[in-house]
């Protein structure tokens, strides 16, 4: 699919969904108390939790994510009020249908100061319509929903894009995750069902595998971190969006547990059933949290995964652990770490260890955070490498945000000359 047919499609998409909602005109939406209203970025993240199975960068808790920010204290309400009429019709889509809709798009520019095979930038943009449609019981915590998330990645101004960044100028990872030019993808599409009023539940379809593996919530590429040693442990073989089936459930009000299986050989581009075959990606983890709503918020878990041996990929065995812990202190201060090992050549890395913070600031949400990360290369002979990464994220407005971002990488991998390469970003998101 083109880009211009890509836009056409979620413009025609946009204006449906409009329209259906317009046609609701005269029916008013309850309107939020102020007991009701998030009151710091914390606030937004118990929120997001309560959006889904997945973590803060799945269809559910993005939705009430950017739902929660507009709740809240804004610098300029005359910006805001520029998409009122858009955000008032999307939310009589959700009051009369149950379906649930966020637009967004990205944009990410990177700059390094060296380079090992001659460029030294790369930009891309994202344009995302997902949703969340509720169609068995609806408005309770019993749902059954279909979620969905169509997006559009294209390169804009430069010759390379983020994600191809790194191994130009010699680092083994990726400096702006899930910034590509792959084009048109159906990235989600599957059944997600709450049980035990709220508290188990699964999703079965197509599905992204990162929404739902060791999942801490500072972790979100569209508004947190963007290097993938940031944001993830890349000593897992993270397999691209694919078929599969997982589940999770709070054993106690305090402990939970989730396992899923999928495709080892997903793609994000071309939707396939097992092209593999029987090849699969397994995950389990065990944990505990203060309560359902704060996971995202104080988490720590132990997980376990394999991948079957890849034969038409020539990709061997591997399988490892992980081991996870965020807290959040004050509802303003978040400090994290993660540590992982792996056996086998499928993931980036077979040891990995990373940490590191966030700050809330109260007024506005703006955000800033830190992260250290030491790497482990599964290719016998590269140099361990490192990462360093810290942003600070300014909320223009509750509709658009502006991420300042460097990255200092050490001992880059594909670059034995250089010890050190930095890399600048801006990114931007606009979200109705």
């Amino acid at each position: 699919m083109s880009r211009a047919t890509a836009w056409l499609v979620l413009m025609a998409a946009a204006s449906l969904m409009l329209r259906l909602s317009m046609a609701a005109v005269a029916q008013e939406v309850s309107p939020t108390t102020v007991a009701d209203q998030p009151s710091s970025g914390a606030d937004v993240l118990r929120k997001g939790a309560e959006g889904g199975l997945g973590g803060p960068q799945s269809v559910g808790p993005q939705l009430e994510e950017d739902a929660a920010k507009r709740e809240t204290v804004s610098r300029r309400p005359h910006v805001d009020a520029l998409f009122q009429p858009i955000e008032d019709s999307l939310a009589r889509l959700k009051q009369m249908y149950g379906l649930q809709i966020g637009i967004d798009y990205q944009a990410l520019y990177q700059h390094s100061n060296k380079t090992f095979l001659g460029e030294q930038q790369g930009s891309s943009g994202s344009a995302r319509m997902f949703g969340k449609w509720e169609l068995v019981h609806r408005r309770t915590k019993n749902a059954g929903s279909l979620v969905f998330l169509f997006e559009q990645r294209h390169e804009l101004w430069t010759e390379l894009t983020p994600a191809q960044l790194g191994s130009e100028i010699g680092y083994l990872g990726i400096t702006g995750t899930t910034f590509s030019d792959d084009g048109a993808a159906l990235t989600t599409l599957y059944w997600e069902q709450s049980l035990a009023e709220g508290r188990a539940g699964f999703v079965l379809g197509r599905i992204d595998p990162t929404d739902y593996i060791d999942i801490l919530g500072y972790a979100n590429q569209r508004t947190t971190f963007l290097n993938l040693s940031s944001l993830v442990n890349p000593s897992i073989a993270l397999p691209d969006s694919s078929f599969g089936f997982g589940l999770g459930a709070m054993l106690t009000d305090q402990v939970f547990a989730k396992g899923l299986i999928t495709d080892a050989n997903g793609s994000l581009t071309d939707i396939e059933f097992f092209p593999g075959g029987s090849e699969f990606f397994t995950y389990g983890e065990i944990g505990w949290t203060p309560s359902r709503a704060d996971r995202f918020l104080t988490n720590v878990h132990v997980g376990a995964w394999n991948v079957d041996e890849r034969k038409k990929a020539g990709i061997p065995q591997s399988h490892g652990v992980v081991v996870s812990a965020n807290v959040t202190i004050n509802d303003v201060f978040m400090p994290f770490v993660r540590a992982g090992w792996s056996d086998g050549e499928a993931p980036f890395y077979n040891k990995a260890v990373s940490g590191g913070f966030l700050y809330y600031f109260p007024q506005y949400r703006d955000l800033m955070g830190f992260a250290a990360a030491w790497n482990d290369h599964a290719v016998r002979g590269l140099p361990d490498q490192g990462t360093l990464e810290a942003f600070y994220r300014y909320q223009f407005s509750d509709n658009i945000a502006i991420t300042a971002d460097a990255q200092l990488l050490l001992n880059p991998a594909l670059y034995p000359s250089e010890d050190k390469i930095a890399v600048f970003g801006l990114r931007t998101r606009l979200n109705m």
